[in-house]
């Protein structure tokens, strides 16, 4: 099975490294099993925006994705009473 490619945006690396090592293995797990069956994924769209979110824990990533393509582009990752704030 291809795994999607991952593209990370400057934010989303800058917030992952900054987690910790726990949380960062859990975050990068799902977003593996996610590119694995990124077509068959249950995405779920944010109200209102192009983005779709990931819930990792207390966590959530935001992110865009081209199933054509296999892509994801993961575009910010925080806690879920922050992560909402940002754009």
């Amino acid at each position: 099975m291809a795994t999607a490619l991952q593209i990370w945006s400057p934010t989303f690396s800058r917030a992952f490294d900054n987690l910790p090592p726990s949380i960062r293995a859990a975050v990068q797990s799902k977003v593996d099993e996610m590119g694995t069956r990124l077509e068959t994924f249950p995405h779920q769209r944010l109200q209102g925006r192009t983005e779709f979110k990931l819930r990792v824990g207390d966590y959530r990533l935001l992110y865009e994705f081209d199933a054509k393509f296999g892509r994801i582009y993961l575009h910010y990752v925080g806690h879920r009473r922050e992560i909402y704030k940002r754009s």
